[in-house]
């Protein structure tokens, strides 16, 4: 059975290719120095040691002779002079390398993160393993690049031990079988605990708490949440759970690395002692006059350059392989493709409003079998105001997502003028589509214009439909209050920005949804954080404003709903009456029963 932790040559090569492709991407200019300047780096110790003993051999001479003068010396200095400014203005060029890599790559990152994930979809995001795999593109995002380092590193490395290496076998050849040996037992040390530290991360149990815990890091640190957490001294409780997860998940790792620690130690004691021999050998050569006391310097240095080569190499092709299967988590991501496949029939902007004849759907949530929606059928006119009710859990917000095409009935299709949902592109869909959550989206790094203007920003801003929709959605009187009006941006987190109530936020939100002016028009819960009389004036807005259009509209209060031309009543996932808000009190069934509560409570 195969391992996480196990990784094909095959896959090897695919994600190197696919970073360092990420990498040129980024930057030609930058991953081509990176290369070279790595390169040269690796030689800089071989080629200084090489003057300074030739340097030494000279000083020896002169010293020897007796005449010398410093003016003798002058082309050695101005040798090892170049060389050094050589090699300093190749540490600039990766410094300037890694610097611009490092600048361009997280915004790049992040493109290609949103990009992918608005391809997919919420409907793909839903699922568990989708999601899993989510949270590893946030943890390791940046392993992208570090693949592509990685390896220009490897290359750099094998120059090193090449060079060194070649030096080594014309002199004392014996001191390279050994010091190979030796970094293979190095090897072996090392990748042996990068597995068990990488299997002990990327456990699915350490996975999904490792998520969930950092949702509760989330919540303690949001502006939006701290109040109520302070308020309910919910703030030990979150804590602690916290707290004591990573001091498990910290100690398991710390544990793993206090043992790769230990074996490392007795590891270098034996690469020590086979340095030790080497040199033993140099100092043979020299003391039997074989070589110069400069060339002992240097033999020495090239043995100690070969051992940090190969020690180099390897160290680095563990530090690859883990970067490779972290990165095999963050490549199996940007390769899913959507679970929801899109349809291929072109859907233009539709003039008059659509029917929609729901047939026989049945729906639950991914990781859930209990169906929240069983043989479920309703037809829609063009252009009927249809409301919906029921109790919380009834459906009403899971029928939106699927008319919103966030998911797919397991059972049964969706027809909208008698072709089916699944058959059209998604986007041509969307715009026709217009659709306020109860859960809203509000861009607190917006201005307030943006904010309306977002509703259909493929179009040039219409400045006079903006005021429109403001006025339409009641918001318009506050706005003119905002210190910067309709240019204030809508968080006190920036420079001249205010933040709006939640029931402004809401009026804002729906002033957005007058803007699009759809086709197809969905309220889920548009008001609940309005007060009743501007409830009152945007629904005989909302009413008026989409004559032409056809209306949902989902919501608890029966004031926002008795004007519709139908209003269906759920419960537990199935109609169980329908009708005009006259007919459904006439039945004195459940709608009437919950209208007369209703109405009591606000007596």
């Amino acid at each position: 059975m195969k391992k996480k932790s196990d990784i094909t040559f095959k896959e090897y090569v695919k994600i190197s290719l696919w970073s360092m492709q990420c990498s040129w991407q980024i930057s030609k200019s930058a991953t081509i120095i990176a290369l070279i300047t790595e390169i040269l780096r690796s030689l800089r110790p071989l080629a200084n040691t090489f003057i300074t003993a030739k340097l030494i051999d000279k000083l020896l001479s002169f010293a020897s002779g007796g005449d010398a003068q410093i003016v003798d010396l002058i082309p050695f200095l101005l040798i090892l002079f170049g060389v050094n400014l050589f090699f300093s203005g190749v540490d600039e060029l990766r410094n300037y390398a890694s610097r611009t890599m490092r600048r361009l790559s997280s915004p790049f990152l992040n493109k290609m993160e949103y990009e992918k994930i608005n391809y997919l979809g919420v409907q793909t995001l839903e699922f568990p393993d989708v999601a899993n795999a989510k949270q590893k593109v946030n943890d390791w995002l940046g392993i992208v690049t570090d693949v592509g380092n990685s390896v220009v590193r490897i290359i750099a490395s094998i120059a090193k031990v090449i060079v060194s290496g070649i030096i080594i076998l014309k002199t004392i050849p014996v001191v390279v079988p050994l010091i190979m040996l030796t970094s293979i037992v190095f090897y072996i040390q090392r990748r042996y605990f990068f597995k068990k530290e990488f299997e002990w991360q990327t456990n699915d149990k350490h996975l999904t708490e490792r998520r969930r815990n950092n949702w509760i890091a989330g919540e303690l640190s949001e502006p939006k949440t701290v109040g109520e957490i302070s308020i309910t001294g919910a703030y030990h409780f979150l804590d602690n759970k916290f707290t004591e997860f990573f001091k498990y998940y910290n100690n398991g790792i710390i544990s793993i690395i206090k043992k790769d620690a230990a074996s490392g130690f007795l590891v270098s004691i034996l690469s020590s002692a086979v340095t030790f021999l080497g040199y033993i050998q140099v100092f043979q050569l020299f003391l039997e006059k074989k070589i110069s006391l400069g060339n002992t310097t240097f033999y020495m240095s090239t043995i100690s350059n070969f051992y940090d080569g190969v020690e180099w190499f390897f160290s680095e092709f563990v530090a690859y392989r883990d970067f490779i299967m972290k990165a095999k988590d963050v490549y199996g991501f940007f390769q899913l493709e959507p679970r929801i496949k899109d349809g291929e029939y072109k859907l233009e902007r539709l003039i008059n409003p659509p029917a929609i004849d729901i047939r026989d759907i049945s729906f639950h949530y991914p990781n859930n079998e209990i169906d929240i929606l069983k043989n479920f059928s309703l037809k829609i006119n063009s252009g009927e105001k249809i409301a919906i009710v029921g109790e919380n859990g009834a459906g009403k917000s899971t029928l939106v997502k699927m008319l919103s095409r966030i998911y797919d009935p397991q059972k049964g299709e969706i027809l909208i003028n008698n072709r089916d949902l699944k058959d059209i592109q998604i986007n041509d869909w969307y715009k026709n589509l217009g659709v306020l959550f109860q859960d809203f989206n509000f861009y607190e790094e917006l201005n307030t214009e943006d904010n309306i203007y977002i509703g259909r920003s493929a179009k040039p801003m219409d400045r006079e439909k903006v005021l429109e929709a403001s006025e339409s959605a009641d918001a318009h009187s506050f706005i003119e209050k905002y210190p910067e009006k309709y240019k204030t941006i809508m968080s006190e987190r920036f420079k001249g920005g205010i933040r709006p109530s939640k029931g402004q936020q809401q009026k804002i939100a729906i002033a957005r949804f007058f803007y699009r002016d759809a086709p197809l028009a969905i309220f889920d819960e548009p008001t609940s954080a309005i007060d009743a009389e501007s409830e009152y004036k945007i629904f005989n807005k909302i009413y008026k404003f989409f004559d032409n259009k056809t209306v949902i509209i989902i919501s608890h209060r029966f004031s926002t709903v008795r004007n519709a031309d139908r209003i269906v009543v759920l419960d537990q996932g199935r109609i169980v009456e329908e009708g005009s808000h006259h007919e459904l009190l006439a039945m004195n069934g459940k709608y009437a029963n919950a209208f007369k509560k209703q109405a009591e409570g606000y007596l």
